[in-house]
């Protein structure tokens, strides 16, 4: 009985530590995702700033002066764009995907080909670390749950 109580705490606790290993990537992924919508409307906004700027040097019909005129909106989109885009390939790590150097699909890391064009895909050293969660915590339970895990390590710790 006692093996059977065992099995079924290490069952729990490998259970556990999955679901929050899984709810902590998603809520970082939530957190990127927010990051990337707030880019996008900044980058909105320096967009509607550029056509006003152009409109109003259009009505008093002055000449529009790139380098003086857009240069700091201009310089501040591609500044957003550039870590939108570290954000996405964060994402994609997050999610172990990766992007086809030549088509640019996104493709998990263990892909030898592209399935979308066919490329044959660099094999990278996946540099995630593949160790099990470890629990921080001052609740009581969670302590028990920690001390349950040191005493039945999952099958990775094995």
């Amino acid at each position: 009985m006692e093996n059977i109580m065992d099995k079924i705490t290490k069952t729990a606790v490998n259970t556990y530590c999955a679901a929050s290993k899984q709810a902590s990537k998603i809520t970082k992924e939530m957190k990127l995702k927010a990051k990337m919508a707030q880019n996008k409307n900044k980058i909105q906004e320096l967009y509607e700033d550029i056509g006003k700027t152009v409109y109003e040097k259009y009505l008093l019909k002055e000449d529009i002066k790139i380098e003086s005129d857009l240069f700091t909106n201009c310089s501040a989109i591609n500044t957003l764009a550039e870590e939108n885009e570290n954000l996405r390939m964060e994402i994609l790590k997050l999610k172990k995907l990766k992007q086809c150097p030549e088509c640019h699909y996104e493709i998990y890391y263990e892909f030898k080909y592209c399935p979308n064009c066919g490329h044959e895909q660099k094999q990278e050293e996946n540099t995630e670390n593949n160790t099990s969660a470890t629990l921080v915590t001052t609740d009581e339970e969670d302590k028990t749950l920690r001390q349950y895990m040191d005493a039945y390590p999952t099958d990775d710790e094995e």
